[in-house]
């Protein structure tokens, strides 16, 4: 990081450093050159105490904040509420670039590759915690390149069904598919909700049809036509059928109940723990930021998720608005990390079906 807006000049005064010179015969070639040391740890010192208001206050130019997820997603929102938020408070503009694909590698890539003190990253912990298992040799290294700065909000995951079910339960839903083995279609949001569920079917000895899409809203209309009958994924991308009556939701996957839905209950309170997902979200720095830097936006993400707009906003969009720390962030990529290492003993997830 920039530290000063002017550069500090080390001057040695000429009639000193001659000074230096002519003693060289008398006192020697060390002496020389231990005096010498002493005038440039001088100067260093003068640095250290240097006025802080020379300093250069950070940002010094617009921050680029890269995402992992396209234009129009539920966490491509949140990242736009953030990005306002802090680009007020920073007084530079924070400017988002999308940069989706390949369950978040091709954005995280894009960031490693050219990260400066002025660029952010916002991805979810599967970026952390599943790429490494999906892709053999990835151009970063997760642990290395990644530095946790800040947890912003856990996407609302739900369990919908097509009303052609007729059911209204998850044990019901579980008694309809054992009784039709391979009559029925599912699909979910990338990475989790699809491990999760394949998972799921496994534990319960259950035959459903995958069905993949490369349209993300074309799942909706799907199940509200009854093409597909179970769908997992974010609340913003399975509501339409919902609303419409045509399918209904059946629990919440989170480990908490949605601020957008507290009625509907979780699939854990329902008895059913193997369904829950942690959609969990944030800010990370790449290893060339600052300890005190990364501080310096966890405090500022901290102080955004406190602000009662910011939390309307988000909550209205799907997710739950977690308290913008570093250990939170940390603290769910280490319990999700264990939780998928359990799932890999399931399903194979580069074939989840």
């Amino acid at each position: 990081m920039t530290m000063f807006r002017r550069q500090l000049t080390i001057s040695i005064p000429r009639a000193g450093f001659s000074d230096i010179q002519s003693r060289r015969g008398k006192a020697g070639a060390g002496t020389a050159r231990r005096m010498l040391s002493l005038v440039i740890l001088s100067a260093c010192a003068a640095v250290l105490t240097f006025p802080i208001a020379a300093r250069a206050e950070w940002p010094e130019r617009p921050v680029k904040l890269v995402v992992t997820f396209p234009p129009g997603s539920a966490n491509d929102a949140a990242a736009r509420i953030f990005a306002d938020a802090l680009g007020k408070r920073w007084g530079k503009p924070v400017v988002v670039e999308d940069k989706p694909g390949a369950e978040g590698t091709i954005g995280v890539g894009s960031f490693v590759s050219s990260q400066d003190d002025h660029t952010l990253l916002y991805t979810v912990a599967g970026s952390v915690t599943i790429a490494p298992l999906l892709i053999d040799k990835l151009p970063y290294d997760v642990d290395r390149d990644l530095q946790p700065i800040a947890a912003t909000t856990v996407i609302v995951l739900t369990l919908a069904v097509s009303n052609d079910l007729s059911v209204r339960s998850i044990p019901e839903l579980i008694d309809v598919i054992r009784s039709n083995p391979g009559k029925y279609a599912w699909t979910s949001g990338p990475t989790l909700p699809r491990y999760v569920f394949a998972a799921f079917l496994k534990q319960n000895g259950l035959q459903m049809n995958f069905v993949s899409y490369r349209d993300a809203s074309q799942p909706q209309a799907d199940l509200g036509e009854g093409r597909i009958q179970a769908l997992l994924t974010s609340l913003t991308a399975s509501s339409s059928p919902v609303q419409t009556g045509k399918a209904r939701f059946l629990a919440v996957v989170n480990p908490t109940r949605a601020a957008a839905l507290p009625d509907l209950q979780t699939a854990r309170e329902l008895g059913h723990p193997e369904l829950e997902i942690d959609g969990l979200g944030g800010f990370f720095g790449g290893k060339a930021m600052s300890e005190a830097l990364r501080n310096r936006v966890a405090a500022d993400v901290a102080a955004i998720c406190r602000e009662p707009d910011v939390r309307r906003k988000l909550e209205a969009g799907g997710h739950n608005v977690l308290s913008g720390t570093t250990e939170e962030l940390k603290a769910g990529i280490a319990k999700q990390r264990a939780w998928v290492s359990e799932i890999t003993k399931l399903i194979d997830i580069r074939n989840a079906q």
